[in-house]
Parts: structure tokens; C-alpha cells; sequence
């Protein structure tokens, strides 16, 4: 048996008390810090977090030597239990790691608790105490791991099977506030940190409908016995990460619904999606997973797990989080369509996506995707983004054929019932399987788009649901595409320039390749100073550039470090790279196999449960 328990010890120092306890130590034993936390695919060195560690065995002090950058070994007689106490800083914003001070203490497990490396794979107990300062008494601890014996706030004793199973589970104790609702058949927990003045009854509905929606797609049941949802509001901020039975989430206090709104902002259609993914994960990925993920006992969490396959677990879950939203009732089909739009949009504006494969990029996302620098727009393509659009024309096609044939869904289901039920990590190679899934030969689409890096006819596979696909130049350097406009003046993302504003300062933060500014020998870290003899301010910029016509050669002036240079631009036609997506009513040969994409809703956007609990095809995997 392994023991763990946590302290909340020093909430000005942000340090973290955590006492180890192995009953049956190894001879030479070994503990190793994660250096990186499942879903999130970097190398990012917990154990530089650990600011003091010692051991004692039968009440001595016992040497606990560091013998690489995140394992410790220690000598001990192997019969005596050893107790191993040590802190941890903890001031980590993000949900990836662990944050602590008087008002809130978020633990990630394997951010801070060491793993025995020397006889893995035995049960663990995890001991959260209350916090003993001044407030403390107001908080309460809310994680998905299975209670043994704890309080009314959730304080005490929890059970892991194993290590990898301990990790899975975040901690989050603050004074939160809370709500609860069913869906699949289970109860849903949902906990939000940080004031706010959020409508929580609307989220609680929302949040339901979404999780209820996903249930159904899978069957109408969900695949764990409690599920619970970790939310931290702050000024601002966006992200999740999954585990195996509860999420992560941090978002803007202000992406809240507010009190009495009927509508949904920008920031609420976000947090939304951010919902909808996190808990899509709990089928793709953390039950559905590779195989490079399913070690003897569990992740590998001591070096890299490479996979070429997360474009289909976080390329597919990019996909679907918010075509649920769609499929639910929660948005119409013109603002679904305008978030396929802003993908797309994405697409055309990144010449990296001609370069690396969604295969490649997955298998690079140690050393890219989380890593990515000024020359990413020019080398690299996100997986989410390029996994969600395989996704879609997979999708398109397969209901392209006819009413009868197998959609993505049905491959979805394919890979639950074949992976995720049965515990086995699905094949590098899993064309075969999808092929049979769909009933047709998908060697050539794997190798188009998977393998490769072409982009499918977008305007052809669209249009066979009553979908225009039409381009336009940006608007701004802002436009996002989704929407219609008539604007073809020039401005800096024509230019090929993505500036940030830093006290006054208009610098480069990335020159796209091939482009106007890239040809004046602009790069990324440059400080413009000017153009067209003008100061190149942020506030102004944009509207001279608007006036000018294309053709027009300009003199424009930076910094390179101390050196001041100065060339020539001259100002291109505005590209149509900005994407937006419009339903052609007048055709009607494509609306039923629209509503069957979508989902077929009522004028005030209600749907009935039922309709999202799906037939499924009859398909099998062969091993």
C-alpha cells in the first residue's frame, strides 16, 4: 500500500506539505516525480517545483539521493515502512499544475505526488487535510476520486486501485459554489472558485443539455459512476484538461452568463464549447486512447508517449464539442456554421498546414505544438484544428453516400464498443478499421489528409448540403472570419504582419511566409517604426492602411534590435483567406440531410432527447 497525504502549509510561501508513506519499501527504492500530466503533451519538469525532501525508516533519518533531474533513491533495510516528507512550491495558474494561497488550494496530482517507481502498480490511499489558517474553515474539497472515510466538506481519506488511477483526479478546495444535475444516468457535480456573478441556473441547464447530449451519442449511458466538473473563474483566462471522471476548467468571470440574458456572448459560446470538450474527452481519450498510452500500469508519465493519432482524439473532440452544441439546442445553425467558418478561416491562413501532416504534427506535439515560436504560422498546423476538419469532411462524405450509410458517429461508436469498453489502445494504423466502419475504403482519404496535407473541396462537400462556401479578404487585422463582409481594404494581416501592442510599440510577433512584409525583409521581434512616413502607431496604422491601393510601393522603417533599418513594401491585393459559411435556401435538396447532420429543431431551438439517442449500424471490428 501507498499513502500520500496533502498539507496545506504555507498559503503566503504557496508551499504544499506532502508526506509519503510506503509500507513495504524496496532495498534500493525509487520515486520519480511525473515530468508530464496526461492530456497535456510537454515536458514540463514537476520536480523542479520541489523545494525540500527527506526520509526516515523506523524513526531515523534515512539518505534520499536525486539520482536524475525527477528520481530520488533510497537506501533502506526493505522491511521497515519509509515515509518520504517534502514540499512543493505551488503557484501555477493554469489547470495543468497546482496553485495555493489563502483563498484557494488546486492540486494536480501529477504535478506534486511522487510515484514509486521501484514496485508500481499497488493501491494508494490519499490523506487532504483541512487548512488550519485564518479562513481555511470556510473551504471545501471537491474531488472525483473514491472517498473512504471523509467530512461534510469533503476533507479525509481517498482510494486510487493504482497510481495512474491516483493522478487522474484534481483536487480543488476553496469556498466554492456548487450545483448538481443527472445525465447518463449518473450524478453530475459542478463546483466554480473565483467570485463572480454568474447565473449558475442557466450554466446548470446548459451544462446538462450538453452532457446529456453526449450520453445519447454514445448510447444513452455514461461510461463512470459521478462525474464532476472543476471551474475556476478569473479575470482572464481560457482552458480545460481532462481526466477520467471530472475536468479541469479555468475561464473569464465574465464569460458567465449573466442574470436575466437570454443570449449567448462571445465568451459564453466559449466556455460552452470548453464544456462540451472536456466531457467528450471522457469517451475519446481517456477511455478510447492509444495504444502508445496503455503502459502495464498505465501512462508513462517519466518520458514522452509518442502517438500519431491525436488528431483523432483531440482533433475528433475539437470536432464535436461544438457540433453538440448545434445538436442540443444551444446555438443555431447560423452560428454553428459560423464556427466552422472561423476554422476554416484558420486553415487558409496558415502556410505551415502545406508543410505538416495532422500524423506529423501529432507526433510532434512534444516539441511543437506547446513549443510553438514566431515561425509556427509558417511550419507547423494544429492538430485540434486540422483533426477537427478531417473530422467534418469524413462526416460530409459518409453522408454524402445516403440515409443508410455509416456516419462518423457510427465510427465513433465503432471505436467505444472496440476500444473503450474493452480496454485495448487503439493501432497507429486504424485505416483499416475505419474503412470497415464506413463501409468503403478509406486508404485514399487517410492518405490525402492524414498522411498528407491536402485540403478537401470544402465549396463541393458543402454544397451538397444546401451550404455556400464563400471566401473574402479580412475586414481587420481582428476578422475571424465566420461572417459576411464587404470590406477589401488593406490592413496588416494583408501585409503578412500579426502585430502586438507593447507600450506603444507596434512589434512583430510573427511575418507570414511569401508575403508583403515577409519579401521587405520584416521578421518576427521587429519594432516598427514607421510606414509610408508615418509613425507606425496602433491606433492609426490600420486606417492609413486602408486608404492606400494596391500596387503602391511604401518606405517602411523598424528596429532590429538597436539597428534601424528601412526597405520597401509594396502593398498586395487582399488575399481571400477569410472564410464564411450561409445555408442556400433556395435549394432544398440538401435540408434533410442537414437535419440529420445537425439535428432538427423546433423555431425556438428545442430538441426532445430521444432525437439524439441514434440507431446504430450494425459494424464490427475484426482484430
Amino acid at each position: 500500500m501507498t499513502h500520500y497525504e496533502i498539507t496545506f502549509a504555507d498559503p503566503a510561501g504557496h508551499l504544499l506539505e506532502i508526506t509519503l508513506t510506503l509500507s513495504q519499501p524496496a532495498s534500493e527504492q525509487r520515486l520519480a516525480m511525473p515530468t508530464w500530466i496526461p492530456g497535456s503533451y510537454l515536458i514540463r519538469e514537476f520536480a523542479r517545483h520541489v523545494v525540500t525532501l527527506s526520509a526516515e525508516q523506523a524513526g531515523r533519518a534515512v539518505a534520499a539521493t536525486k539520482i536524475d533531474k525527477a528520481t530520488w533513491q533510497v537506501a533502506t533495510d526493505g522491511r521497515a515502512p519509509l515515509t518520504v516528507r517534502y514540499r512543493v512550491y505551488a503557484w501555477d495558474h493554469s489547470v495543468r499544475a497546482c496553485s495555493f494561497d489563502d483563498t484557494r488550494g488546486f492540486v494536480n496530482p501529477a504535478a506534486c505526488l511522487l510515484e514509486d517507481v521501484s514496485l508500481p502498480g499497488r493501491p494508494c490511499t490519499l490523506d487532504i487535510h483541512a487548512p488550519g489558517f485564518v479562513g481555511g474553515d470556510a473551504w471545501h474539497c471537491a474531488t472525483a476520486l473514491s472517498p473512504i472515510a471523509v467530512s461534510e466538506r469533503g476533507f479525509g481519506r481517498y482510494h486510487a486501485e493504482k497510481y495512474d488511477e491516483l493522478i487522474d483526479h484534481a483536487i480543488e478546495c476553496s469556498a466554492f459554489t456548487e450545483f448538481r444535475f443527472t445525465a447518463g444516468g449518473v450524478p453530475h457535480r459542478f463546483v466554480v472558485s473565483g467570485r463572480h456573478r454568474g447565473d449558475l441556473e442557466r450554466l446548470q441547464a446548459d451544462a446538462a443539455r450538453i452532457c446529456q447530449g453526449h450520453c445519447d451519442l454514445f448510447g444513452g449511458s455514461a461510461p463512470f459512476a459521478h462525474y464532476l466538473f472543476q471551474l475556476h473563474v478569473v479575470d482572464s483566462g481560457y482552458g480545460g484538461i481532462e481526466h477520467r471522471n471530472s475536468t479541469a476548467l479555468i475561464a473569464s468571470r465574465h464569460d458567465l452568463p449573466a442574470s436575466g440574458e437570454a443570449s449567448i456572448s462571445e465568451g459564453y459560446l466559449g466556455l460552452l464549447e470548453l464544456i462540451s470538450h472536456e466531457y467528450f474527452h471522457a469517451w475519446n481519450v481517456k477511455r478510447i486512447m492509444p495504444a502508445a498510452f496503455r503502459g502495464t500500469h498505465g501512462y508513462d508519465t517519466t518520458r514522452e508517449s509518442y502517438t500519431r493519432l491525436l488528431w483523432l482524439f483531440e482533433g475528433f473532440t475539437s470536432y464535436y464539442d461544438s457540433l453538440m452544441l448545434r445538436r442540443v439546442g444551444l446555438i443555431t445553425d447560423a452560428d454553428y456554421l459560423k464556427l466552422l467558418g472561423r476554422k476554416l478561416t484558420g486553415l487558409l491562413r496558415s502556410p505551415g498546414r502545406q508543410l505538416q501532416s495532422a500524423a506529423d504534427a501529432s507526433f510532434d506535439a512534444w516539441i511543437k505544438l506547446y513549443r510553438a515560436d514566431e515561425n509556427a504560422i509558417n511550419a507547423q498546423f494544429s492538430y485540434y484544428t486540422r483533426g477537427s476538419l478531417i473530422a467534418l469532411a469524413l462526416d460530409l462524405q459518409q453522408r454524402e453516400i445516403g440515409e443508410d450509410a455509416p456516419t462518423l458517429d457510427d465510427i465513433m461508436h465503432g471505436l467505444w464498443r472496440t476500444f473503450g469498453q474493452s480496454g485495448r489502445g487503439v493501432p497507429e494504423a486504424p485505416e483499416a478499421l475505419f474503412s470497415q466502419w464506413a463501409q468503403r475504403d478509406l486508404g485514399e482519404f487517410f492518405a490525402r489528409y492524414v498522411h498528407g496535407t491536402e485540403d478537401p473541396d470544402w465549396g463541393a462537400l458543402l454544397a451538397s448540403f444546401d451550404i455556400d462556401y464563400e471566401t473574402r479578404p479580412a475586414a481587420s487585422a481582428s476578422d475571424r472570419g465566420g461572417n459576411a463582409s464587404e470590406s477589401e481594404k488593406i490592413n496588416t494581416r494583408t501585409l503578412g504582419m500579426l502585430l502586438a501592442e507593447d507600450r506603444g510599440q507596434s512589434i512583430l510577433k510573427a511575418v507570414v511566409s511569401g508575403s508583403a512584409a515577409w519579401s521587405a525583409g520584416l521578421s518576427a521581434g521587429d519594432v516598427l517604426v514607421a510606414l509610408d512616413g508615418l509613425r507606425a502607431s496602433g491606433n492609426t496604422l490600420e486606417k492609413h492602411l486602408a486608404r492606400l491601393d494596391p500596387g503602391t510601393t511604401i518606405d517602411v522603417v523598424w528596429f532590429r534590435g538597436d539597428e534601424l533599418r528601412q526597405g520597401k513594401l509594396t502593398l498586395p491585393d487582399p488575399a481571400h483567406d477569410t472564410v464564411w459559411l450561409s445555408i442556400d435556401h433556395d435549394h432544398e435538396y440538401g435540408k434533410e440531410r442537414r437535419e440529420r447532420w445537425l439535428g432538427k429543431h423546433g423555431e425556438d431551438g428545442s430538441i426532445e432527447p430521444s432525437e439524439l439517442r441514434l440507431s446504430w449500424h450494425t459494424v464490427s471490428a475484426k482484430d
